[in-house]
């Protein structure tokens, strides 16, 4: 296995165990508190990790529903079909305990780190066994997204129990570096300004990122190069490393987190609501 996927998988077994440490110690009260995702409770954030993680494992009887799902009603309205993957797993562990739920993740990712160590992914382009819904993803989007996945999991427990932590951690890493390569097409794709925008960006913390993208002629966005903003810059937008992940996740609308703007405020708003990059 390349050191590039090596590193993946470490950062998603790093935050499946924290998931597992930290859900152990919820009380009955805070595995029932509202997350950021409409119509999912700290217990069915768990029940989607455990259920995709068994369905990737290939354990019996866990897969979360057929692999072309058609659209549903599912708490937060019709979904597509991914959507609709991800709610199957949830709905069919409503009932079961948060142990039960632990319990299957904790094998499911035995399971699956032993596949992988046996195993092993060596072309980051070549196909994996079993994916998400079936979605076509090579091996190293399929490791980079369940490390992603999880950790943002993580997170959206964290916030609802009021327990923050695992902003210093190498999912922490996987997940901001993977949102920040998708500004480009934030800017130039969804927010679409005129040739020669630049667009700053700066993330504090654990995990700092700091750069800019510039729209070219062709429309597109392209990240200058080094590291740092530009004096010139149109707009910047400067927050945690917390608010990044919440905004690129899609978690909260802009007007909910702190986002220091400077320069252009209409431009930074656009940004800022186009952020959300995550299914």
């Amino acid at each position: 296995m390349s050191d590039e996927l090596t590193a993946l998988v470490s950062a998603w077994r790093e935050s499946v165990d924290r998931v597992v440490d930290l859900a152990g110690d919820l009380g009955d009260e805070e595995l029932g508190r509202p997350t950021d995702l409409p119509g999912w409770s700290v217990q069915d954030v768990l029940a989607h990790v455990a259920a995709v993680e068994s369905d990737l494992a290939g354990l019996p009887g866990a897969s979360s529903g057929p692999t072309s799902p058609p659209r549903v009603e599912g708490p937060a309205g019709v979904t597509d079909p991914f959507t609709a993957y991800t709610e199957a797993g949830v709905r069919a562990r409503r009932g079961r305990s948060a142990g039960e739920l632990l319990d299957e993740l904790r094998t499911a990712a035995d399971v699956r780190s032993a596949q992988l160590r046996e195993n092993p992914p060596t072309d980051p382009t070549g196909t994996p066994p079993r994916t998400p819904g079936r979605i076509e993803w090579d091996w190293r989007t399929l490791l980079r997204n369940r490390a992603v996945d999880v950790w943002m999991h993580e997170q959206d427990v964290r916030r609802a129990v009021g327990r923050p932590g695992g902003l210093d951690s190498a999912g922490a890493a996987v997940t901001l570096g993977s949102f920040a390569a998708a500004i480009p097409y934030v800017v130039g794709k969804r927010v679409a300004p005129p040739e020669g925008t630049t667009v700053g960006l700066e993330v504090d913390g654990p995990v700092p990122i700091s750069g800019a993208v510039r729209v070219g002629a062709d429309g597109r966005a392209t990240l200058l190069p080094g590291s740092g903003v530009p004096a010139d810059a149109d707009a910047v937008l400067r927050m945690s490393g917390e608010t990044f992940a919440i905004l690129c996740g899609g978690r909260r609308p802009p007007e909910d987190v702190d986002v220091e703007v400077r320069g252009d405020a209409e431009l930074a708003r656009r940004v800022a609501g186009a952020m959300a990059v995550t299914p």
